[in-house]
C-alpha cells in the first residue's frame, strides 16, 4: 500500500519528554515528505502551541494542513489562517463552568489563537510557558464575545470523571467531551474530533482514507486511528486505543515510535 498522508499526534506520541522532536523522528518525517508524503500534525495544542514545530519540520508555508484544538480548526500551512473551523457560543458552556468550579477544577478556554482562563494559577502559567502563548483572563464564559473552538477543565481524574457524568444533561446535541490526558477533559462541538477533521482534511488534499496513516496514544486520538487505512497506536497507548489499532509500535513515544511506523511502511 502506498500510504500518501500521515496523520500524527503530538503529545504522548511524536515528542519526547512533551516538548521535542527526536532527531529520528525529524529525520524519517523528512524522507517522508522528501519522497511526496504530507506530514499533518493532529493535536489538541491551540496553533500556539504548534508552530515551532511546524517550522522545525519545514512545513510552514508548505503545501499542507495542521489540525488542531482536536478538530475544531484546522489550519492551512501555506497561510497559517483557518481552512475549517467550528466553534460554539460562550452560552452552550455556562452551566458546565458553574459545574467545575464547584469541583474546583480550573477552566481553559480557546477561540483560534486567543487562550483564556478564570485565574491565573501556577499550573496555567507553567502551561503558558510550555505552549509559549500569552494568558488571558475570563472569569465567566457569558463575558465573551465570541465563540469558543474548545473548552477544558483540568484537575484530578476523579474529578473530571464527577464532572463528566454530573453534566451530561447539558450537553444536549450541542457539545461532545472527551479525555486528551489524565488531567484534562475537554468540550468541543458535536462532531468535532480528530477522526472527522482527518477525513475532511483528506478530503482536501484528493486523497482517500486507505492511504492514510494515524498514529496515537489517547482517548482522543481513537476517532482517528479508526478512519485511517492503517491505525497506528504508540507502545504507551492506553490500552483501549491498542485495542482499536490496525498495528501497535514495539516503540514508545521517548524511543522514535513515529519513526518506526515512517521506516516500516514508508520508507521501506
Amino acid at each position: 500500500m502506498g500510504y500518501k498522508m500521515v496523520f500524527s499526534d503530538m503529545d504522548g506520541t511524536l515528542l519526547r519528554n512533551g516538548t521535542e522532536i527526536s532527531v529520528e523522528n525529524l529525520t524519517a518525517i523528512r524522507k517522508a515528505v522528501d519522497k511526496g508524503v504530507e506530514f499533518v500534525l493532529c493535536t489538541g495544542r491551540g496553533v500556539f502551541g504548534v508552530e515551532r514545530y511546524l517550522e522545525e519540520l519545514g512545513l510552514l508555508g508548505r503545501k499542507g494542513y495542521a489540525i488542531c484544538q482536536n478538530g475544531a480548526t484546522v489550519y492551512d500551512l501555506q497561510t497559517m489562517q483557518p481552512a475549517i473551523r467550528r466553534s460554539f457560543p460562550p452560552e452552550w458552556f455556562a452551566e458546565i463552568a458553574k459545574a467545575a468550579r464547584e469541583l474546583g477544577l480550573e477552566l481553559y478556554y480557546y477561540d483560534d489563537r486567543r487562550f483564556m482562563t478564570e485565574r491565573p494559577t501556577k499550573q496555567v502559567q507553567k502551561y503558558c510557558k510550555v505552549m509559549r502563548t500569552e494568558m488571558g483572563i475570563l472569569e465567566n464564559p457569558l463575558d465573551y464575545d465570541g465563540e469558543f473552538t474548545k473548552c477544558l477543565a483540568s484537575g484530578p481524574r476523579e474529578k473530571l470523571t464527577q464532572l463528566r457524568e454530573q453534566v451530561r444533561p447539558f450537553l444536549d446535541d450541542r457539545l461532545d467531551t472527551f479525555f486528551s490526558s489524565e488531567i484534562y477533559l475537554e468540550f468541543v462541538r458535536q462532531g468535532v474530533n480528530k477522526g472527522n477533521a482527518l477525513a475532511d482534511t483528506a478530503e482536501k488534499a484528493g486523497v482517500p482514507l486507505s492511504e492514510v496513516i494515524a498514529i496515537g496514544d489517547s482517548d482522543n486520538d481513537r476517532s482517528m486511528i479508526l478512519r485511517a487505512g492503517l491505525g497506528v497506536a504508540v507502545q504507551n497507548a492506553e490500552k483501549d486505543v491498542k485495542a482499536i489499532a490496525d498495528y501497535i509500535t514495539e516503540r514508545n513515544c521517548e524511543q522514535n515510535a513515529v519513526a518506526e511506523v515512517i521506516e516500516k511502511f514508508i520508507l521501506s
